[in-house]
């Protein structure tokens, strides 16, 4: 029996020896746990069976493969992110700066997207890429849970407390969703921002600064400059809270040693913030969102507080699209927790912390008068606050620590907690109810859909999933309260309670989260070359876009290009070249559905084939089940894809022997339109190149090919009877360099937006390089600013 005894005091000992050790191992095998599926052999945290569902691949489903694939709103992840890891992994060492498989080619590092200098992302750069995906993602979670815990302890939340902070926010539902997605790592580092900005103000020293600099620099890294901005915005919030808390006298110190770790970590980012900055500034996005609001969330939003499934989940009986950004569910009992914890004490904290979270959820909202004043704020005017949750869902994790460490010291007023917990059981069930068809039937459809994970039948899922998601309530949220009552009549004591309190929160984010990152075997994550594709590689380096159909994925979606070596003129990656943008919109296609960029989207107009044409497309890829279209030539016809030749293709490059000078871009853009136009013949330029000839030419042009085509160097052989132009139907962009025989010479703009190199007569030899200051520049800054940290942290003086 002693034995026994000692036996089960030794965990607890050792977490009160190691209290900051226990935790991180905890949320280490919980991190674990809810990704294990993926990191079983054979198997991916991807729902990129979704290809499966489009051309060409759709006549190869798989029987296994449902429509659309295991969660379709992952498709970002698929077609976007997961295609840039691909990419720059096939290139380790080296770092590709430039991408020219979309778009007509464009930086790589510079889309902020790539997130190669992330932490989050080195294991898919590193290990084998499918299985890599399921510990990236536990590395998020790990840090977001355990950067919550430090956070809540640093505020003075009990220890049990802390680990509920972490739990909730680590793996709330919000959170979760998003992991396949650059924004989740950005946000893992919001409550470690938040605990430095803490110790910057109230311990000086270069230590904390140090350590600020890095998390600013580590959050800048994650891959979304929109959530970097919400999260310094939400630092520098609390910023005001941590200062208040300390003596007049001392602010003005504090705030410069806060600045100056908001400088230090951006120069530390350097390395990614110059590239990016380079490329916004050479970007259409500013002028694309001139005159537009960010939009909101409809009132009704919030109700996933309480009901996560109310519409579905995407992997089960959806009744809406994407309602994973709606996700706002934290859980039953850290909902309750966290409205006690202002029932019981109303602190400083307290009530900043809480009050900011409701802020920003009523922001996602639309709350009139405080939408309107945000909105005005730059930053905050084009954003897409409704990711604005996430502050919510910290704010959230944080009250329900302290609500957990009040109900350890004791309950006085036990009808109130019981009381409000009842009618928080209740009012959800209530509404479900009202506002679906309630049959004997439905009930027991939604019964089954809640705890045994049941399609319910199309016909029926608008009224059971409502249901459902209110038997998912009614189970979580009762267990809830009657572990409340449990506390408030005395039955549980204090370390009972806590292990209880702690294992149904698991229970019930896990229970809502697992499977919103489906795991999927390896084998159905990967795509066979079709014939139709084979016809595309071997036309390389032609480039080639592919049509959407009315409904479903477009043919070969945008970006998967890089999975397979292709050159795709279509993308969807931010920013967005200015010129690119603009021929774009103003010949391929006038199509826009307000949620992403026309860029993705291709037309078969004769003015839209003339501009593709400009960028070197060949091959237009269709759908084989969308009806043929007779006036273009019909080079393959097979079960898995349709491809048309594009009477106006140009070769990828080729030799002009005239120049026509239009100093003016939106004149030339028009000119470049125009069905009269011959890229054939003459170059359109902003100044005089050379000596090369004024249309019309006194002598033909010649003609050029591409020996050698690298992401950051292109070879080309160019032959010309006189002086001309080279051409090369890449986008031009400030940091490419050329030389013509081994000389250095410039790259002029030609033709709005692409690349050309004057040449004598002969045949030459041309090399591209593309190699941009903000490159070189970041670098440098970064490794002297991290050198300095280093120092910093190093230092003896900075030891308390």
């Amino acid at each position: 029996m002693l034995s026994r005894v000692v036996s089960a005091r030794r965990p607890l000992s050792a977490i009160r020896r190691r209290p900051t050790l226990s935790a991180a191992l905890a949320y280490a095998v919980l991190s674990v746990a809810l990704v294990a599926p993926a990191l079983l052999p054979g198997h991916t945290l991807s729902a990129s069976d979704y290809l499966w569902s489009g051309a060409p691949w759709s006549a190869e489903r798989p029987a296994g493969v449902q429509e659309l694939g295991s969660n379709y709103e992952e498709v970002d992840a698929v077609t976007q992110f997961q295609p840039f890891l691909q990419y720059a992994a096939r290139h380790m060492p080296d770092v590709p700066l430039w991408n020219p498989h979309q778009m007509g080619g464009r930086p790589f590092v510079a889309n902020s997207q790539s997130a190669l200098f992330s932490p989050f992302n080195w294991p898919t750069l590193l290990l084998p890429f499918w299985w890599s995906l399921g510990i990236a993602a536990a590395l998020k979670l790990f840090a977001a849970a355990f950067g919550t815990f430090l956070l809540a302890r640093a505020l003075a939340i009990r220890y049990a407390g802390a680990l509920m902070a972490g739990l909730v926010y680590g793996f709330g539902l919000f959170f979760v969703v998003w992991l396949s997605w650059p924004l989740s790592s950005v946000w893992a580092w919001l409550p470690w921002l938040l605990l430095c900005i803490w110790l910057v103000v109230r311990r000086p020293g270069p230590r904390p600064v140090a350590a600020l600099a890095l998390v600013v620099a580590l959050q800048y890294f994650g891959g979304h400059p929109e959530s970097s901005f919400h999260v310094l915005a939400a630092g520098s919030f609390f910023a005001l809270l941590a200062l208040s808390r300390i003596a007049r006298g001392a602010r003005l110190h504090a705030i410069g040693r806060l600045a100056a770790g908001l400088a230090a970590g951006s120069l530390l980012a350097a390395i990614a913030l110059l590239p990016f900055l380079e490329l916004l500034a050479h970007s259409g996005d500013l002028e694309n969102r001139a005159g537009r609001t960010g939009g909101h969330f409809p009132v009704t939003a919030p109700i996933n507080y309480v009901l996560p499934e109310y519409w579905g989940r995407p992997s089960q009986a959806p009744t809406q699209a994407f309602a994973f950004s709606r996700a706002y569910y934290a859980g039953a009992l850290p909902l309750m927790l966290a409205l006690w914890a202002l029932v019981s004490n109303r602190s400083r904290e307290r009530v900043a912390i809480a009050a900011a979270g409701a802020v920003a959820i009523l922001i996602t909202v639309g709350t009139p008068g405080l939408f309107e004043a945000v909105t005005a704020v730059p930053g905050f005017n084009h954003a897409y606050n409704q990711r604005l949750i996430i502050v919510g869902l910290l704010a959230l994790a944080q009250l329900a620590g302290w609500g957990l460490g009040d109900l350890l010291d004791g309950v006085r007023r036990p009808r109130l907690l019981l009381g409000g917990a009842a009618v928080l059981l209740v009012v959800p069930v209530i509404v479900a109810l009202v506002r679906v068809d309630v049959s004997a039937g439905a009930i027991g459809d939604g019964l089954a859909t809640a705890w045994g994970f049941v399609e319910p039948a199309k016909e029926t899922a608008k009224d059971v999933v409502p249901l459902g998601a209110a038997w998912l309530w009614l189970g979580l949220a009762g267990l809830a309260l009657a572990l409340l009552w449990l506390r408030a009549s005395g039955r549980v004591a204090g370390a009972a309670f806590t292990a209880l309190a702690l294992g149904l929160v698991v229970l019930d984010l896990f229970r809502v989260g697992m499977g919103q990152n489906p795991a999927i075997p390896t084998e159905h994550a990967e795509q066979p070359v079709t014939p139709g594709l084979q016809e595309l590689l071997e036309a390389r380096p032609a480039r080639f876009v592919g049509l959407a159909p009315p409904v479903g994925p477009q043919a070969l979606a945008p970006n998967v290009a890089m999975r397979y070596g292709l050159y795709d003129a279509r993308g969807y990656d931010f920013p967005i070249e200015r010129r690119y943008n603009r021929l774009w919109r103003g010949y391929v296609t006038d199509e826009e559905d307000g949620f992403a960029p026309p860029t993705l989207l291709a037309s078969t107009q004769p003015r839209a084939l003339a501009a593709l044409g400009l960028l070197g497309v060949r091959d237009i890829v269709q759908p084989p089940e969308l009806p043929a279209v007779p006036a273009l030539e019909t080079v393959y016809d097979g079960p898995d894809a349709r491809i048309y030749r594009n009477p106006d293709a140009m070769p990828r490059a080729w030799v002009v022997g005239a120049q026509r000078v239009i100093a003016d871009d939106d004149e030339q853009l028009l000119r470049v339109g125009e069905r009269l136009f011959d890229p054939r013949g003459e170059a359109i330029v902003s100044a005089p190149v050379g000596d090369v000839p004024v249309a019309p030419p006194a002598v033909r042009g010649g003609s050029a090919c591409i020996t050698r085509y690298e992401p950051d160097r292109v070879e080309l052989t160019a032959t010309s009877p006189g002086r001309g132009i080279a051409v090369l139907s890449d986008v031009h962009f400030p940091g490419w360099k050329a030389t013509v025989d081994g000389r250095e010479v410039p790259i002029e703009r030609v033709d709005y937006l692409l690349r050309g190199v004057p040449v004598g007569p002969g045949e030459h030899r041309i090399v591209m390089t593309y190699r941009p200051w903000s490159w070189r520049a970041g670098w440098i800054i970064s490794l002297l600013t991290a050198l300095g940290l280093l120092a910093a942290a190093m230092w003896k003086g900075g030891r308390r």
